[in-house]
Formats: structure tokens, C-alpha cells, sequence
């Protein structure tokens, strides 16, 4: 259950945002986002210099993003943790979620500490960040107990009841998982409508899911061309190993197609 769980992971995961959440007021915060979209990061590192010399988390945690990636500043791993770890401090759980993230990928400079991950994920999670809510989920899950899973499901629960994606997605792979282990064609039929309807309407973890599935041909029987199909599409998008599942899939369909004509 692990290995199927990691896609979901990955693909919550993997996105940074410099935008301000809908609470925050501060007008400041617009002009910031103007001077990003202007790809003016330095003046927008000054102008979040000063608001973090005020004591603003939101501005420590973009400080330490830009501080990341080396955006109006010289990149500093070593630099961006601790503005990570001061906006963690004042309540910001994006840099809480961010250090857990962190912590499970040995990242920034960090040992990896599952313990740690998961102290930064509840803590993000309490708070009410959904998407620490599902990676905690997927911790969860991954132990293996009884007793885990019954808490990931409490914690996905009423994310589903709000249609999150990315915890319908995560229950889904879980109820494959699970139904597979334990004989239950009708729970592994159950993730599997959700997974194909979450594809319908778009959302890429589901279609690398589908897409996965159909290449494999053990859950779902094997359509490589329709396999080969939704991999283009996304790889056209610059989606994350979606280029890598195309070309696997491409050598499988040559590899056939050598073994039709020998």
C-alpha cells in the first residue's frame, strides 16, 4: 500500500505558491503579488523585508521561498529554513507544512525525521491546512495498522464531505489498496469510480493514476494506446514524470509490436 500511496503524496505535495491566503487584508500583499507576476522578485524581496521586520509570518514564509529558489536574492537553503522555521513559529502553517515536506525528504539542509515531519504535519493539520490533513493521511496510512487507518479516515472525512480532490483521491487509492489486499472486489471497484470520475473532471494525480493502471494491466485491463494517450497530454503540461510514464509506455508498445512480427 505504500508504493501506491507515494503518488498521492507526491503529486499534494510538489506546488509552492506565493499567493496570500483570502484572510490576509494587507494591501501589501497585492502589490507584492503584482511585482511577482512583473517578474520584479527584487523590489517584491524588499517590500517583504519590511513587512517581516514587522513581525508578518506570511512575509517571513514567502521570504524563505524566494530565499529558496533564488528569486531577488542569492539562493540559501541554509537562509530560507530559518525564515521557514520564524514564520512556523508565528502560527504560519504553510511553512509548517513546508518543513514537513522537508523533514520526510532530508530537504534545505535537514535530517530526515519522520517524527518531526509528523509533528509539523498535525500541527498544520489542527490548524485546518487541508493539504497537510491528506499528507498526514497518507502517513497514516502507510503504517499499516488497523488503528492508523481508522485515523486517516476520521482526518479525510470531512475534506470528502467538502469534495477536496486530493483526500477523495488519497481514500480512493487506499480502498484499491485495501480491497486488493483483502480480496474485496466491491471496496477496489468503489476507488476505482472515484479515481476515473476525479480524471473526468481533470485532476492530474487521478489521470497519472488511470494512466498507471492502464499501462500495468493488473488492476484495470492493459490499454496502452489510451495509456499512451492521457501520458502525452500531460506531459505536454510539464506535469511531474508524466514525460518518464510515456516513455515506458511508448517501449512497451514497441516491444509488442516486435514480438507480433517475430
Amino acid at each position: 500500500m505504500k508504493k501506491i500511496l507515494l503518488a498521492s503524496l507526491i503529486a499534494v505535495t510538489s506546488t509552492f505558491s506565493m499567493a496570500a491566503p483570502s484572510s490576509d487584508k494587507n494591501p501589501a500583499f497585492e502589490q507584492i503579488e503584482q511585482l511577482i507576476k512583473a517578474n520584479d522578485y527584487t523590489t517584491a524581496y524588499q517590500q517583504l523585508q519590511k513587512l517581516a521586520q514587522e513581525g508578518n509570518p506570511q512575509a517571513l514564509y514567502n521570504l524563505g521561498y524566494l530565499t529558496q529558489v533564488g528569486k531577488g536574492v542569492t539562493k540559501n537553503e541554509q537562509q530560507a529554513l530559518k525564515y521557514y522555521q520564524q514564520a512556523s513559529e508565528k502560527g504560519y502553517v504553510v511553512a509548517d507544512y513546508v518543513l514537513a515536506n522537508n523533514y520526510v525528504t532530508g530537504g534545505l539542509g535537514l535530517p530526515k525525521d519522520e517524527k518531526k515531519a509528523r509533528e509539523y504535519l498535525e500541527k498544520a493539520s489542527n490548524a485546518g491546512f487541508d493539504d497537510a490533513t491528506v499528507q498526514l493521511a497518507v502517513a497514516l496510512f502507510s503504517e499499516n495498522k488497523p488503528a492508523s487507518d481508522q485515523q486517516a479516515l476520521k482526518r479525510l472525512d470531512p475534506l470528502i464531505k467538502k469534495n477536496s480532490m486530493p483526500a477523495i483521491h488519497t481514500k480512493a487509492l487506499y480502498d484499491i489498496s485495501t480491497g486488493i489486499k483483502n480480496k474485496q472486489e466491491a471496496k477496489v471497484n468503489q476507488g476505482l469510480q472515484s479515481i476515473q470520475n476525479l480524471a473526468k473532471k481533470g485532476y492530474i494525480p487521478a489521470l497519472m493514476a488511470v494512466g498507471n493502471m492502464l499501462a500495468n494491466g493488473t488492476i484495470v485491463q492493459q490499454n496502452l494506446p489510451e495509456a499512451q494517450k492521457i501520458f502525452s497530454a500531460l506531459a505536454q503540461q510539464n506535469v511531474p514524470r508524466a514525460k518518464e510514464s510515456l516513455d515506458t509506455v511508448n517501449k512497451m508498445m514497441s516491444d509488442q509490436n516486435k514480438a507480433k512480427k517475430s
